[in-house]
């Protein structure tokens, strides 16, 4: 009995409740999702009812098209071209400039395609008086049919998205290709992936591991830099990462500390230049620049006696006891050690990380 009740709660506010007769007169709903109504001095026939539907429905149908047609536009050609700028420049303005475009326009639409529907009722039926649409108090059994037929066909659509995307996601069975080493396989699919959401960090990151597994370093690297571009948490400092290794690999040394000077000196806050200048010592180490290594890491580790949290104090000592010993300072390196304190012995044999290629999974994250 609850859910008949439900049910017609629903019905009564559903687009299938379009009409109510009363004082001999039949007011027919506006398609605009207002409450306004047209009032006709007639009782309309049953072909005429399904004659005002087959309106409603030609109506609702081409300014939903209308709509969307204009949201793929405004996704497609002005937010995801232009996604950092707006995210990363008061986003709030923007985002209340388009909230504001959508209305005016969606407006727009619906008023005249609620124009258009007038004039075809009155061309049929004559003229109308506009009135305030009252929900009918008598269930039209065909039209109530018509609204539980179309609930169920939504409920079941939800359902079925709702089961396969919680089984399986687009980007795990990506992975799961690149697991298979199917890697052209995985470009085109990320191919498209990228083209249908082009603001998803995943398709440009796991496109850019397959680009690099096949050879094409420089379309590798673009994508791990549009990805990083795109995100803000740990799988994208990962992309970036991604990026200096491919650079690393390539022996483009130059280029890598550029982009670890844009990173530093861009920084949001001073926990996020910290890290990229530790990351920039461990490059530095890594390409036998020690001099450049020393001085970083001597300045992170003033920044760590003074409470700066995300900088390991132990860890940054055991470091540059290793830059030490690559310079001949051995006496420098052991008081680091000692001040270190304890570390496990992988940690203390190799205490300074080579880039690397990682995937999401990989990452820890």
């Amino acid at each position: 009995m609850i859910k008949i009740n439900i049910l017609k709660v629903l019905y009564k506010h559903s687009p299938m409740n379009f009409y109510t007769i009363e004082d001999n007169t039949t007011i027919i709903k506006s398609t605009n999702n207002t409450s306004l109504g047209y009032k006709f001095d007639k009782i309309f026939t049953p072909e005429e009812i399904s004659f005002v539907w087959n309106e409603i429905k030609l109506h609702k149908r081409w300014s939903t098209v209308f709509i969307f047609l204009f949201f793929v536009a405004l996704l497609y050609l002005i937010i995801f071209p232009n996604f950092t700028i707006f995210v990363n420049n008061m986003w709030y303005y923007n985002a209340a400039l388009i909230l504001a475009l959508v209305f005016v326009v969606y407006n727009i639409i619906t008023t005249i395609c609620t124009k258009i529907f007038e004039k075809r009722i009155s061309k049929r039926f004559g003229n109308f008086s506009k009135t305030k649409f009252k929900l009918s108090k008598e269930l039209d059994l065909k039209y109530y049919k018509l609204f539980k037929i179309e609930l169920t066909k939504a409920m079941f659509a939800i359902l079925v998205l709702v089961g396969v995307f919680s089984l399986v996601t687009p980007f795990e069975l990506t992975k799961k290709m690149l697991n298979q080493y199917r890697y052209n396989e995985v470009i085109k699919v990320t191919s498209i992936g990228s083209k249908v959401f082009p603001i998803a960090q995943e398709w440009y990151s796991l496109r850019g591991y397959a680009k690099f597994q096949i050879g094409d370093y420089e379309g590798a690297i673009k994508d791990f830099d549009k990805a990083y571009r795109l995100g803000a948490d740990g799988f994208n400092i990962m992309n970036f990462d991604n990026k200096i290794y491919i650079k690393y690999y390539l022996k483009e040394y130059d280029s890598a500390l550029k982009d670890f000077d844009n990173e530093i000196k861009n920084a949001d806050n001073e926990n996020e230049r910290d890290q990229f200048q530790w990351d920039k010592a461990q490059f530095l180490y890594n390409i036998k620049h020690y001099d450049e290594a020393l001085s970083l890491y001597n300045d992170l580790i003033v920044k760590a006696e003074n409470d700066r949290i995300f900088l390991l104090k132990d860890r940054l000592y055991l470091e540059r006891a290793e830059v030490y010993k690559k310079l001949g300072q051995t006496d420098l390196a052991q008081n680091d050690i000692e001040n270190a304190g304890g570390w496990d012995s992988e940690t203390s044999q190799n205490p300074i990380p080579k880039p690397v290629l990682l995937l999401e999974e990989e990452q820890g994250f």
